[in-house]
């Protein structure tokens, strides 16, 4: 996900949470992209990293954390405020998507140019709000399939400015929010909520905002064993949301994840706090581009498969082999787009903003973000 603390105020930590995260997300997909006809016709490895899709949960706790830990001091400021948040999040979230979706679609269309096919796009009208403007009412996305988690996450970053605007109202906002989300899990409301409102990742999301001010409110307790606790958590949390009774992707193992993800980001903050963290260079490199390799990977690990057997190659390497190329052409690939494209062209977007706009005066204790 799209949201990235400001020099001043990085925890490295967080950077190598980030990088995991999408990790397990490219190893899901690296085995499940291979269950297509041309591929394998089944998933690969026996299904062993299934349990990958949790690191959108952490990504999505992670996310509410973030941009409340970073924007603490902005809270309550007014107007102005909230238009610097959307152009910076909008320069973070949509340029490298939209390059992303243009190669994801160029395959099909030269497909439908090669054969005369009319018309040139397989995707109707309907569909261009989701897929191009990430609109969550605009039904789900096309082309790139991860891209539904950043449908939630531009609502998310929509609501925030009610908090940027008035601290009493966003709170109050999100906790009939919260509310009313685990009021419609237990058949308390009619119906679902619009706008996908009561999925339960919206809850993950007010979680990771909920701990931001923790963060910056309280002072946080590090306890001896903490760290193996909170891990023996997330554990029981990923078992629990995969094997629980309420079976993959239910409200209860979603508020699991949810909590175990938030734990785990307070202990880390209060152990940065404490002491240095010295994060693998390799490992805060993937973290500061694991945007990119989120959006990047499918596309990337279809390139390398359709290569493999286009050269005669995938029916005879043995499927571990498969997977590691999948998994080497994506990860590189996606530090690369990421290292080289996106990150160049927030910072010149960043920079062609600030020429333009007057810098405003910063509320006290205020860092850049």
């Amino acid at each position: 996900m799209p949201s990235s603390p400001s020099p001043s105020s990085k925890l490295s930590s967080l950077e190598a949470v980030r990088a995991v995260a999408a990790l397990l997300v490219v190893l899901m997909h690296a085995t499940h992209l291979m269950r297509v006809p041309q591929f394998s016709g089944h998933v690969g490895l026996g299904g062993i990293f299934d349990f990958g899709y949790v690191g959108v949960d952490v990504f999505f706790v992670l996310s509410g954390f973030i941009i409340t830990y970073v924007h603490h001091a902005e809270l309550g400021a007014g107007a102005g405020h909230w238009r610097d948040f959307l152009w910076k999040r909008f320069v973070r979230v949509f340029p490298i998507y939209w390059l992303v979706l243009a190669l994801s679609v160029l395959p099909s269309l030269l497909a439908r140019l090669a054969g005369g096919r009319r018309p040139l796009l397989d995707i109707g009208l309907d569909a261009v709000p989701g897929t191009v403007l990430l609109w969550i009412g605009g039904g789900l996305p096309e082309y790139v399939g991860v891209a539904w988690s950043l449908q939630f996450e531009v609502l998310f970053y929509l609501s925030f400015c009610a908090m940027l605007l008035h601290v009493g109202f966003g709170l109050a906002l999100y906790a009939a929010w919260a509310a009313l989300s685990v009021s419609q899990a237990f058949g308390g409301l009619p119906g679902p909520m619009p706008l996908s409102l009561s999925d339960p990742v919206c809850l993950e999301f007010l979680m990771g905002v909920l701990a931001g001010l923790l963060a910056r409110r309280v002072s946080l307790p590090l306890l001896r064993g903490q760290g193996l606790m909170v891990a023996a958590a997330l554990v029981a949390a990923i078992l629990y949301e995969r094997l629980g009774p309420q079976g993959a992707h239910a409200f209860g193992g979603r508020v699991a994840l949810g909590l175990a993800a938030a734990a785990l980001i307070l202990t880390l903050v209060a152990w940065e706090r404490r002491r240095p963290v010295r994060v693998p260079r390799p490992l805060a490199a993937l973290g500061a581009t694991s945007y990119s390799l989120y959006l990047s990977h499918c596309l990337l690990i279809n390139i390398a498969l359709a290569a493999l057997v286009k050269v005669g190659l995938y029916r005879v390497l043995p499927e571990a082999v498969l997977f590691l190329v999948a998994m080497a052409v994506a990860v590189l690939g996606g530090w690369a787009l990421g290292r080289w494209v996106e990150l160049p062209v927030v910072a010149w977007l960043r920079r062609r903003y600030a020429a333009l706009v007057p810098a405003r005066i910063a509320p006290r204790g205020a860092t850049p973000a």
